[in-house]
């Protein structure tokens, strides 16, 4: 989704411009998670400071609220999730 004013992008972990990062169906009305990149800090004024911004939302339900990553953030998030710090057990909760 590309909101105006925003330079939507992949986030592959890494600065590039492209369209959104879908983590779910295209259909489907659950929650699935959508980041694109922009250089428009006004939504996040507390990182005004930052070049660009990874924006996180649940594209089922685009209104809702999002967050605001800097680079170095989302890259310790990324981080997070290769090493399994996200993980589930099989009851479905963190360790």
């Amino acid at each position: 989704m590309h909101t105006p004013g925003d330079d939507a992008g992949p986030t592959d972990a890494g600065p590039t411009d492209a369209g959104p990062t879908d983590a779910g169906a295209a259909d489907s009305e659950e929650s699935r998670v959508e980041v694109y990149v922009t250089t428009d800090t006004s939504a996040a004024p507390h990182k005004a400071g930052e070049p660009r911004l990874y924006v996180m939302y649940d594209a089922a339900h685009p209104e809702g609220e999002r967050l605001y990553f800097t680079e170095a953030e989302w890259e310790a998030f990324v981080l997070g999730v290769k090493d399994g710090e996200f993980d589930l057990d099989e009851s479905g909760n963190l360790p």
